[in-house]
């Protein structure tokens, strides 16, 4: 076996992406982190390479796959950090409402496919995902699906825009102007549901959140952006142009199936269905699921 402090270094560094960042969030040295990341690594055979804009561990990972199912254990009764990850226009709104005991991210992970893995891999044990209607099927075998909150989502501008303040838009006006777009397939029912409209043209790379590389690109004046009530109160400096999505979006709490009848994990929901109500009551267009 390996031991609780070498795999927790090994599985933050997968996590957070930085060595530096683990080594504050155990409050060791980044000599040390690397060194039990090494360790864990060696008694389980295996490699780490840079893909994909992460981390990625290179070999057989069966047995690190069951030590981690102890770990997690471990951790759901109380000897360790649970630990959650969230978007940045959740985690944010959310982390107030945390019960005592979870650590959690910067809240700078970007897509769904990196977060359900490390959640799948059980390396986290809960992530806030804010990609509604993308999230899991309910009857996902894997995944349980909890909604915590609802809002729409509006076509965004700079102030200086030439659509900002007009109105009756066609999409002749909108299709004039280029719309951001995050790689393709990361979330393919939203990503339809804009593109039919002629938007979603200008694709971002993007491997960790940055406002400079979403909502910042439109301070060129012409590039249009999305968003909702919650992300407009973090990142202020767009307006909303007079243009109906017709879509909807939402935060949902995502956990392993297996796991949802754990205390901890009940906690968890109960805390974060608490913090929801709250979190809509200051927003007229946002309900609590």
């Amino acid at each position: 076996m390996v031991g609780l402090e070498q795999l927790t270094a090994l599985d933050l560094y997968l996590w957070f992406g930085h060595g530096q960042t683990v080594a504050e969030t155990l409050d060791l040295s980044q000599s040390t982190v690397s060194r039990q990341a090494r360790a864990a690594m060696r008694v389980f055979g295996l490699g780490c390479s840079t893909g994909g804009g992460h981390r990625a561990l290179i070999g057989d990972q069966t047995l690190l796959l069951a030590e981690r199912r102890v770990h997690q254990v471990a951790r759901l009764r109380g000897m360790a950090p649970l630990r959650l990850e969230a978007t940045y226009c959740a985690g944010p709104w959310f982390a107030p409402y945390l019960p005592p005991g979870w650590l959690t991210s910067r809240f700078d992970m970007a897509g769904m496919a990196r977060p359900l893995q490390l959640l799948g891999e059980r390396v986290i044990d809960a992530w806030i995902g804010s990609y509604q209607p993308d999230l899991p099927d309910p009857d996902d075998p894997r995944f349980w699906v909890i909604d915590l909150l609802r809002q729409p989502v509006h076509l965004l501008a700079s102030p200086s825009h030439p659509l900002a303040g007009e109105r009756r838009l066609s999409p002749g006006d909108l299709h004039r102007f280029p719309s951001l777009a995050l790689p393709d397939g990361w979330f393919p029912r939203t990503e339809a549901l804009l593109r039919a409209q002629g938007l979603w043209k200008d694709p971002v790379t993007l491997q960790r959140y940055d406002p400079a590389s979403w909502e910042g690109r439109c301070s060129d004046e012409v590039t249009l952006t999305y968003g909702h009530s919650l992300t407009e109160a973090l990142q202020p400096g767009t307006v909303r142009l007079d243009w109906d999505l017709g879509h909807q979006t939402g935060d949902a709490l995502v956990v392993r199936r297996d796991l949802g009848d754990e205390p901890a994990i009940q906690q968890l929901v109960e805390r974060l269905s608490q913090g929801a109500r709250r979190i809509a009551a200051g927003f007229a267009d946002v309900q609590a699921a």
